[in-house]
Protein backbone atom coordinates (compact mmCIF):
# COMPACT_ATOMS: atom_id res chain seq x y z
CA UNK A 1 0.00 0.00 0.00
CA UNK A 2 1.28 3.73 -1.02
CA UNK A 3 1.68 5.92 1.26
CA UNK A 4 -0.21 8.15 -0.17
CA UNK A 5 -2.95 5.71 0.00
CA UNK A 6 -2.66 4.90 3.90
CA UNK A 7 -2.47 8.86 3.96
CA UNK A 8 -6.28 9.08 2.68
CA UNK A 9 -7.34 6.20 4.77
CA UNK A 10 -6.16 8.43 7.40
CA UNK A 11 -7.85 11.22 6.67
CA UNK A 12 -11.38 9.33 6.27
CA UNK A 13 -10.70 7.64 9.25
CA UNK A 14 -10.62 10.92 11.53
CA UNK A 15 -13.58 12.32 9.33
CA UNK A 16 -15.36 9.79 9.88
CA UNK A 17 -13.89 9.94 13.96
CA UNK A 18 -15.56 13.61 13.99
CA UNK A 19 -18.73 12.57 12.39
CA UNK A 20 -19.33 9.85 15.01
CA UNK A 21 -18.32 11.93 18.02
CA UNK A 22 -20.91 14.42 16.56
CA UNK A 23 -23.84 12.53 16.12
CA UNK A 24 -23.49 10.11 19.19
CA UNK A 25 -23.82 11.81 22.55
CA UNK A 26 -20.83 10.92 25.29
CA UNK A 27 -22.16 8.40 27.60
CA UNK A 28 -24.46 9.39 30.39
CA UNK A 29 -21.61 8.50 33.31
CA UNK A 30 -19.04 10.92 31.05
CA UNK A 31 -21.94 13.86 31.26
CA UNK A 32 -23.71 13.36 34.53
CA UNK A 33 -24.23 16.14 36.25
CA UNK A 34 -22.59 16.91 39.54
CA UNK A 35 -23.88 17.77 43.29
CA UNK A 36 -22.08 19.72 45.50
CA UNK A 37 -23.17 20.12 48.89
CA UNK A 38 -21.64 21.71 51.54
CA UNK A 39 -21.25 20.61 54.47
CA UNK A 40 -19.98 21.66 58.01
CA UNK A 41 -17.78 19.33 60.54
CA UNK A 42 -20.35 17.05 62.36
CA UNK A 43 -18.48 13.82 63.63
CA UNK A 44 -19.59 11.09 63.23
CA UNK A 45 -22.52 12.27 60.72
CA UNK A 46 -19.96 14.14 58.71
CA UNK A 47 -16.22 13.42 59.12
CA UNK A 48 -14.20 16.23 57.30
CA UNK A 49 -10.96 14.40 58.02
CA UNK A 50 -11.56 10.66 57.54
CA UNK A 51 -11.98 10.14 53.64
CA UNK A 52 -12.64 6.07 54.39
CA UNK A 53 -15.46 7.15 56.68
CA UNK A 54 -16.93 10.48 55.54
CA UNK A 55 -19.80 10.13 57.65
CA UNK A 56 -23.32 8.45 57.61
CA UNK A 57 -24.77 11.57 56.57
CA UNK A 58 -22.02 11.92 54.09
CA UNK A 59 -22.83 8.46 52.65
CA UNK A 60 -26.75 8.36 53.10
CA UNK A 61 -26.57 11.15 50.64
CA UNK A 62 -24.23 9.39 47.75
CA UNK A 63 -26.26 6.62 47.66
CA UNK A 64 -29.51 8.70 47.36
CA UNK A 65 -28.10 10.88 44.57
CA UNK A 66 -26.63 7.37 43.09
CA UNK A 67 -30.03 6.08 42.51
CA UNK A 68 -30.79 9.30 40.28
CA UNK A 69 -26.89 8.52 38.77
CA UNK A 70 -25.67 12.14 40.03
CA UNK A 71 -22.40 12.10 41.21
CA UNK A 72 -22.36 14.21 44.70
CA UNK A 73 -18.99 16.61 46.08
CA UNK A 74 -19.15 17.75 49.76
CA UNK A 75 -16.84 20.36 50.44
CA UNK A 76 -16.57 21.22 54.15
CA UNK A 77 -16.66 24.85 56.13
CA UNK A 78 -17.65 26.08 59.25
CA UNK A 79 -21.21 26.36 59.40
CA UNK A 80 -22.21 30.32 58.71
CA UNK A 81 -19.77 29.72 55.98
CA UNK A 82 -22.06 26.18 54.30
CA UNK A 83 -25.20 28.08 54.45
CA UNK A 84 -24.06 30.99 52.75
CA UNK A 85 -22.54 29.55 49.80
CA UNK A 86 -26.11 27.29 49.13
CA UNK A 87 -27.99 30.72 50.18
CA UNK A 88 -26.54 32.22 47.48
CA UNK A 89 -26.37 29.44 45.36
CA UNK A 90 -22.96 28.93 45.03
CA UNK A 91 -23.50 25.30 46.06
CA UNK A 92 -26.45 23.21 45.39
CA UNK A 93 -27.14 23.17 48.61
CA UNK A 94 -26.58 21.81 52.44
CA UNK A 95 -25.30 18.39 53.53
CA UNK A 96 -28.11 18.63 56.26
CA UNK A 97 -29.76 21.00 58.22
CA UNK A 98 -32.85 21.78 60.70
CA UNK A 99 -35.77 23.21 60.21
CA UNK A 100 -36.46 27.01 60.87
CA UNK A 101 -39.50 28.65 59.35
CA UNK A 102 -36.67 31.57 58.20
CA UNK A 103 -34.34 28.96 56.15
CA UNK A 104 -38.03 28.23 53.65
CA UNK A 105 -36.67 31.37 51.94
CA UNK A 106 -33.42 30.10 50.91
CA UNK A 107 -33.93 26.30 51.59
CA UNK A 108 -36.27 23.58 50.02
CA UNK A 109 -36.46 20.74 52.55
CA UNK A 110 -35.92 17.06 51.63
CA UNK A 111 -37.68 14.20 53.29
CA UNK A 112 -36.00 13.50 57.32
CA UNK A 113 -32.49 12.22 56.56
CA UNK A 114 -32.10 11.43 60.29
CA UNK A 115 -32.60 12.28 63.80
CA UNK A 116 -30.87 14.09 66.45
CA UNK A 117 -30.96 14.68 70.05
CA UNK A 118 -30.28 17.88 71.97
CA UNK A 119 -29.55 18.92 74.99
CA UNK A 120 -27.36 20.86 77.70
CA UNK A 121 -23.34 19.40 78.93
CA UNK A 122 -22.14 20.64 82.24
CA UNK A 123 -18.89 19.47 83.58
CA UNK A 124 -20.20 17.04 86.40
CA UNK A 125 -20.95 18.10 89.56
CA UNK A 126 -20.53 21.91 88.68
CA UNK A 127 -24.68 22.39 88.31
CA UNK A 128 -26.44 21.20 91.05
CA UNK A 129 -30.04 21.13 89.36
CA UNK A 130 -31.62 19.28 87.47
CA UNK A 131 -31.77 20.67 83.77
CA UNK A 132 -34.48 19.21 81.40
CA UNK A 133 -35.98 22.59 79.47
CA UNK A 134 -34.43 25.96 78.26
CA UNK A 135 -35.88 28.00 81.02
CA UNK A 136 -33.72 25.78 83.47
CA UNK A 137 -30.84 27.86 82.37
CA UNK A 138 -31.94 31.03 82.34
CA UNK A 139 -29.22 32.08 84.95
CA UNK A 140 -26.39 30.07 83.45
CA UNK A 141 -24.05 31.20 80.47
CA UNK A 142 -24.81 29.37 77.90
CA UNK A 143 -22.50 28.71 74.80
CA UNK A 144 -23.97 27.39 71.45
CA UNK A 145 -22.01 27.14 68.00
CA UNK A 146 -23.29 30.39 65.86
CA UNK A 147 -25.53 30.01 63.34
CA UNK A 148 -26.81 26.78 64.31
CA UNK A 149 -30.86 27.05 64.81
CA UNK A 150 -30.09 26.27 69.16
CA UNK A 151 -28.62 29.73 68.93
CA UNK A 152 -32.29 31.79 68.14
CA UNK A 153 -34.15 28.85 70.51
CA UNK A 154 -31.87 29.71 73.30
CA UNK A 155 -32.11 33.82 72.97
CA UNK A 156 -35.99 33.22 71.94
CA UNK A 157 -36.01 31.42 75.50
CA UNK A 158 -34.26 34.72 77.41
CA UNK A 159 -30.81 32.33 78.22
CA UNK A 160 -27.13 34.31 78.23
CA UNK A 161 -25.55 32.99 74.94
CA UNK A 162 -22.19 32.91 73.99
CA UNK A 163 -21.59 31.90 70.54
CA UNK A 164 -18.24 29.97 69.23
CA UNK A 165 -17.88 28.60 65.57
CA UNK A 166 -17.40 25.08 66.64
CA UNK A 167 -18.12 22.39 69.41
CA UNK A 168 -14.46 21.77 69.86
CA UNK A 169 -14.33 25.71 70.78
CA UNK A 170 -17.26 25.26 73.12
CA UNK A 171 -15.16 22.60 75.12
CA UNK A 172 -12.59 24.84 75.90
CA UNK A 173 -14.57 27.86 76.85
CA UNK A 174 -16.24 24.87 79.71
CA UNK A 175 -13.24 23.48 80.61
CA UNK A 176 -11.76 26.99 81.33
CA UNK A 177 -14.82 27.78 82.80
CA UNK A 178 -15.39 30.82 80.52
CA UNK A 179 -19.38 29.52 80.39
CA UNK A 180 -21.32 27.13 82.47
CA UNK A 181 -23.09 24.76 80.30
CA UNK A 182 -23.02 24.42 76.28
CA UNK A 183 -26.29 23.92 74.17
CA UNK A 184 -26.11 21.39 71.28
CA UNK A 185 -26.82 18.31 69.29
CA UNK A 186 -24.98 15.08 71.53
CA UNK A 187 -23.10 13.70 69.39
CA UNK A 188 -20.30 16.10 67.82
CA UNK A 189 -20.20 17.13 71.72
CA UNK A 190 -19.47 13.86 72.40
CA UNK A 191 -16.60 12.91 69.89
CA UNK A 192 -15.07 16.49 70.18
CA UNK A 193 -14.70 15.40 74.15
CA UNK A 194 -13.18 12.50 73.46
CA UNK A 195 -10.88 14.11 70.97
CA UNK A 196 -9.74 16.18 74.14
CA UNK A 197 -8.23 13.31 75.93
CA UNK A 198 -9.33 15.35 79.19
CA UNK A 199 -9.60 14.58 82.92
CA UNK A 200 -12.79 16.26 82.81
CA UNK A 201 -16.29 14.27 82.60
CA UNK A 202 -19.03 15.61 81.00
CA UNK A 203 -22.91 15.69 82.28
CA UNK A 204 -25.94 15.45 79.48
CA UNK A 205 -28.90 16.58 80.03
CA UNK A 206 -31.74 16.07 77.44
CA UNK A 207 -33.97 18.50 76.43
CA UNK A 208 -35.57 17.59 73.41
CA UNK A 209 -34.94 15.33 70.14
CA UNK A 210 -35.88 16.21 66.35
CA UNK A 211 -36.04 15.06 62.60
CA UNK A 212 -33.43 17.11 60.60
CA UNK A 213 -33.10 17.22 56.60
CA UNK A 214 -31.21 17.84 53.74
CA UNK A 215 -31.35 21.05 52.33
CA UNK A 216 -31.52 22.41 48.29
CA UNK A 217 -31.22 25.69 47.44
CA UNK A 218 -33.72 27.74 45.53
CA UNK A 219 -31.08 29.72 43.83
CA UNK A 220 -29.85 27.15 41.67
CA UNK A 221 -31.92 26.75 38.54
CA UNK A 222 -32.92 22.86 38.80
CA UNK A 223 -33.55 23.21 42.76
CA UNK A 224 -36.90 21.08 42.01
CA UNK A 225 -35.70 18.74 40.21
CA UNK A 226 -33.06 18.11 42.07
CA UNK A 227 -35.23 17.95 45.48
CA UNK A 228 -37.61 15.52 44.06
CA UNK A 229 -34.06 13.31 42.99
CA UNK A 230 -33.20 13.17 46.32
CA UNK A 231 -36.75 12.56 47.94
CA UNK A 232 -36.86 9.63 45.67
CA UNK A 233 -33.47 8.36 46.59
CA UNK A 234 -33.77 8.53 50.04
CA UNK A 235 -37.23 6.58 49.92
CA UNK A 236 -34.99 3.90 48.37
CA UNK A 237 -32.43 3.40 49.98
CA UNK A 238 -34.32 3.37 52.82
CA UNK A 239 -37.07 0.86 51.24
CA UNK A 240 -34.09 -1.55 49.98
CA UNK A 241 -31.79 -1.55 53.31
CA UNK A 242 -29.17 0.64 52.20
CA UNK A 243 -29.56 3.25 54.69
CA UNK A 244 -29.50 1.09 57.87
CA UNK A 245 -26.26 -0.44 56.48
CA UNK A 246 -25.10 2.49 56.35
CA UNK A 247 -25.81 3.55 59.98
CA UNK A 248 -24.60 0.53 61.42
CA UNK A 249 -21.27 0.66 59.75
CA UNK A 250 -21.04 3.80 62.05
CA UNK A 251 -22.59 2.11 65.04
CA UNK A 252 -25.49 4.42 65.29
CA UNK A 253 -28.30 1.86 63.40
CA UNK A 254 -30.59 2.83 66.44
CA UNK A 255 -30.47 6.55 66.04
CA UNK A 256 -34.45 6.34 64.21
CA UNK A 257 -35.51 4.81 67.33
CA UNK A 258 -34.16 7.20 69.60
CA UNK A 259 -35.94 6.45 73.20
CA UNK A 260 -37.02 8.70 75.96
CA UNK A 261 -34.88 11.90 77.23
CA UNK A 262 -31.88 10.59 79.04
CA UNK A 263 -29.11 12.51 81.62
CA UNK A 264 -25.94 10.61 82.14
CA UNK A 265 -22.49 11.28 83.52
CA UNK A 266 -19.94 9.94 81.06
Amino acid sequence: MTGYRILKLGIAAMVMAAFYASTHPAHADDTRRSVTMACNPFPPSKIDENIPLPGYDVELLRAAFAVGNLALETPFYPWKRAYLLAEEGRVDGLCSCSYTVERERDMLYSTELGRVRIGFFSIAGHIAQNITSLADARDLRIGVVAGYNLENAAENAGLTVITANSEQVLLGMLYNNRIDMIYSFREPVLVAHKKRDTLFSLQYHEVSQAPYYSCISRRIDDARSLLNILNHGISTIRANGVYHSILEKYGVADITDIKQPTAWIN
